[in-house]
């Protein structure tokens, strides 16, 4: 609208007034906008999804279990790994750097306490020998070296029950004191010497790989196997067999039935024996050892020994000066 028009004349009739007040001019306009809604919308925190406090839980649990899990294979790994630490030492016959001894008995000969045989706190004896089959023995021989332990302990136990029977079949049954006394010193001598003997050799064979300790264990318990079998016979004074507990009966059943049951812990200890020269044996044969190799063994050890080299340096200057003292008296 220009400045020289009328003021007073109507607004409308001004093109540019009518063209902002047409329909389709004002239809663009949003009659429903609302310039506070994206403000809302920008200012509201956008959701979040929580866990479920079920699956939080059953998380947490399964976090627990598989730490547990780890924790006992890092222990059964450390275990192993002393083992074979402890294994490798007395293969070459080193001592531990450290480690305290178990009731200040004395160290064996790899450094180790002594642990066999396993006595009582109040005893004032030490043990005498270090024995641990699972660190010492190969793992393919761990079961027939525990076997024949078990054999050793049949057969200790049936000495130990022959001593009461004994008592009460010379007391009840009509049999001589004698046989009573006699199973107290089998009792005193066999059982240590069945382990000195017979399985201190075979444990000794299986851990150094020794023909010779074969020998011995082959050649003493088979001896021993025909002793024990005329034990659980009884057919003799030796101990309470089967024919002196039979014999029993008619005199006094209490006494026949413990005789009994030391004539089974004989049967038992005497079939262990020789289930053990046999499996021993095959091992044996199987390893490709020979009497020629425990011939070897016996004179290299013999030779080696400080004691025999001593007795044998002083046998050979005794003998040089004999002869240069002979040989002096004859010149002159």
């Amino acid at each position: 609208m220009s400045l020289n028009q009328n003021p007073f004349s109507d607004p409308f009739a001004d093109p540019s007034v009518r063209a902002a007040a047409a329909p389709s001019a004002s239809a663009n306009v949003n009659e429903d906008f609302n310039p506070f809604a994206q403000r809302n919308q920008s200012t509201q925190p956008a959701p979040t999804h929580q866990p479920a406090l079920s699956g939080g839980a059953t998380s947490a649990v399964h976090g627990d279990e598989l730490f547990r899990r780890q924790e006992e294979l890092e222990r059964k790994a450390q275990e192993l790994r002393r083992k074979e630490e402890e294994l490798e030492r007395r293969q070459r016959g080193t001592a531990p750097t450290g480690g305290a001894t178990n009731g200040g008995a004395a160290p064996a000969a790899g450094g180790k306490p002594h642990n066999w045989p396993p006595l009582p706190a109040i005893i004032p004896i030490e043990p005498c020998f270090y024995q641990d089959i699972e660190v010492e023995i190969p793992v393919q021989f761990q079961k027939t070296v525990t076997i024949v332990y078990y054999v050793f302990l049949t057969y200790v136990l049936a000495l130990f029950i022959n001593v009461f029977a004994s008592l009460f079949y010379a007391l009840f049954g009509g049999g001589s004191i004698g046989v009573f006394f006699l199973a107290i010193i089998q009792f005193i001598l066999f059982a240590p010497c069945s382990f000195l003997f017979w399985f201190r050799p075979v444990y000794k064979a299986f851990r150094n790989d020794s023909s010779f300790n074969f020998m011995v264990f082959f050649f003493v318990l088979f001896f021993h196997s025909i002793f024990t079998l005329v034990q659980t016979l009884g057919i003799s004074q030796y101990a309470c067999g089967w024919a002196n507990a039979l014999e029993t009966f008619s005199k006094s059943v209490p006494v026949a039935l413990l005789m009994l049951v030391c004539a089974v812990a004989f049967s038992v200890a005497f079939a262990g024996m020789v289930f053990a020269l046999l499996k021993v044996h095959r091992l044996y044969r199987g390893a490709g050892f020979s009497i020629d190799k425990a011939r070897q063994e016996f004179t290299n050890g013999v030779m080696n020994d400080r004691n025999v080299q001593a007795a044998a340096g002083v046998a050979a200057r005794g003998a040089a000066g004999a002869a240069f003292q002979q040989a002096a008296s004859g010149r002159f």
